[in-house]
């Protein structure tokens, strides 16, 4: 994509679903500073799984809900959270969510998620190993 670079002085919009949510592992260390937009769900052409551990987001050919908690980052904090989710294989895409007109930039992964990973429901994780026990035992069921 191109067009004017942003300046120091703007602001990114940044969706997290994972562990960079409130309360869990890593919001302290990235997002501790930065400003709180809000929560809610976007649906975007991607798709939420997971397991007990952590989410991923895909790529998918439909329009899926993902519940978000959205911050205000500044440029030194996108450059973190770049190389965070980079080594584990994690892009940053803006998307625009339906019925929206300002883009949000999300952490996507190439998938397809591995072995374990279960659609997250509702399109929201909670990283609470009884939310995926149910829908990871209906799968392996459904292997026999």
């Amino acid at each position: 994509m191109t067009g004017p670079e942003k300046t120091a002085t703007e602001h990114t919009l940044i969706g997290v679903y994972g562990t960079l949510k409130r309360g869990h592992a890593n919001h302290a260390v990235f997002l501790g500073g930065s400003e709180f937009v809000g929560a809610g769900a976007i649906r975007i052409p991607f798709r939420l799984f997971g397991n007990e551990e952590y989410p991923m987001l895909v790529p998918d050919r439909g329009v899926h809900p993902v519940v978000v908690e959205t911050y205000r980052v500044d440029a030194e904090t996108v450059s973190a959270l770049d190389a965070f989710e980079g080594q584990f294989g994690y892009r940053r895409v803006e998307v625009v969510p339906e019925g929206e007109t300002e883009p949000v930039a999300v952490y996507v992964h190439p998938g397809p998620p591995p072995p374990g990973f279960v659609p997250a429901p509702g399109g929201e994780w909670n990283g609470e190993p009884a939310a995926f026990a149910g829908a990871l035992a209906r799968v392996r069921n459904a292997d026999r």
